[in-house]
């Protein structure tokens, strides 16, 4: 195999990088400031709460202050389509829906069924609790963490009958289920993703020196090539390809998705080794599959280029953090994991669902701050009908400043809302590979 970097580039490289993968440190949770309606809720359950149904449902909004004197506004809604009523106190001056705190009742018999709390700002993290029999007032209780629709955990027990924890902190129930539940995960420290955020940002503002052209990419030395041949682009086709209000002058030339990554990965590269990564060795065979199937596909559809490319490029970056060429199959970019149950669930060499890939991407990105990840997207496409890794994207999820989830998300020289990116995509796979950001200093796309 060809080396990732030519002879004058890699003998530059003289230093590793400073960071190095560790634990993700969490804040104790839940934080201080968190709006704790408890007290609230002990004062008003044998009304709101255990009171007949059919008079719930005819109570007027209220509020009520804690003891801290924050505000809730306590109230009943009817939902039609599942014949049940909701009661719910919510914090006035909360953070998104940090605190909001309800019980669900079937109206068929009055019955408690769950309990739902938005322990975060974030609307699509909760917590559920349900009654594990069919008596609420005796037994335990059942907890389930939901990540971006995903369950961290599910059916967790809790050694209590479940309307006994209508005047439970939220605090207690962390203390009650500490050892089962990855609490960690909703309180990441801002601190530690820094280093995302400004990369993010600055490939953002890069974006503009770039423009989309078919087997377009940058060779180690910078200069605009195509992939297949090396030739140099063609400065009509360029021009062609600038989009609507953009200089021409500040165009550098063209990238496809592959092309895109790759000026990516050069961003960390360069700075260290004097040059980026060269372009045929990011063409070799990795560990996809070799079968007497697949083996007169390979080169005429181009089945596993993304595959190969995106394992190559991550690899790239681990030898040049430790002096060593290292190829991919010992690289360990390859990303495996499957922390969540029933879904984002992994396969070798083709990756997870992408209609599923947010929930994990949060938990990557809480358990490997300051890394982004490369995904080769995957269908089954052509005549035959096979499996090809056919378009690249780069994901750079993050918590910001104020401890908000987000994911940037970067293809074929444009920035992709991560709906988007998903919606477009919900037929497919992909597989990703971690990678490493430098400090920032050393990350100049």
């Amino acid at each position: 195999m060809k080396g990732f970097f030519p002879a004058r580039g890699f003998a530059l490289v003289l230093a590793f990088f400073a960071a190095a993968y560790g634990p993700s440190f969490a804040l104790p949770f839940p934080a201080d400031s968190y709006p704790e309606s408890a007290d609230v809720r002990a004062e008003t359950q044998d009304v709101w709460l255990k009171g007949e149904t059919h008079d719930v449902r005819l109570f007027l909004p209220e509020t009520r202050q804690n003891e801290w004197g924050e505000v809730f506004i306590v109230r009943q809604a009817r939902d039609a389509a599942r014949d049940s009523l909701s009661v719910s106190f919510e914090p006035i001056d909360a953070r998104g829906k940090e605190g909001v705190w309800s019980l669900d009742r079937r109206l068929s018999d009055g019955m408690p069924s769950r309990i739902t709390i938005f322990p975060t700002p974030d609307e699509n993290i909760r917590i559920v609790i349900r009654p594990e029999g069919s008596d609420p007032e005796r037994g335990r209780s059942q907890l389930d963490l939901v990540v971006y629709g995903a369950f961290a955990v599910k059916g967790v027990p809790i050694g209590a009958p479940f309307v006994n924890l209508y005047a439970q902190k939220l605090s207690s129930l962390v203390s009650l289920t500490a050892r089962a539940v990855p609490w960690d995960l909703l309180s990441p420290d801002p601190a530690r993703y820094g280093g995302s955020a400004s990369a993010s940002s600055k490939i953002r503002d890069r974006l503009k020196t770039l423009v989309y052209l078919d087997d377009g990419a940058f060779d180690a030395d910078g200069n605009p090539v195509l992939i297949e041949t090396g030739e140099a682009q063609d400065h009509g086709s360029v021009w062609a390809a600038l989009g609507k209000g953009q200089d021409p002058l500040k165009v550098i030339g063209g990238v496809n998705c592959s092309g895109f990554a790759k000026w990516i990965i050069d961003g960390i590269v360069r700075p260290r080794a004097g040059s980026g990564t060269a372009i045929e060795p990011l063409k070799t065979q990795t560990s996809a599959p070799d079968t007497h199937f697949t083996r007169p596909f390979r080169e005429s559809r181009d089945l596993f280029f993304a595959l190969d490319w995106t394992r190559n490029l991550a690899s790239a970056v681990v030898t040049l953090q430790t002096g060593r060429t290292t190829l991919p199959s010992a690289s360990g970019v390859d990303v495996s994991a499957e922390p969540f149950s029933g879904t984002c669930s992994y396969r070798a060499n083709v990756g997870y669902p992408t209609a599923e890939i947010l929930p994990l991407l949060y938990w990557l990105a809480s358990r490997e701050p300051g890394t982004f990840y490369l995904g080769a997207v995957s269908r089954e496409l052509g005549n035959p009908p096979m499996r090809q890794y056919h378009h690249v994207v780069a994901f750079f999820p993050y918590f910001d400043e104020d401890g908000n989830f987000t994911v940037a998300t970067f293809e074929s020289a444009k920035e992709t809302p991560i709906a988007e990116f998903i919606a477009a995509n919900r037929d497919s796979f992909i597989n990703l590979v971690r990678v490493r950001l430098p400090e920032d200093d050393w990350f100049e796309p």
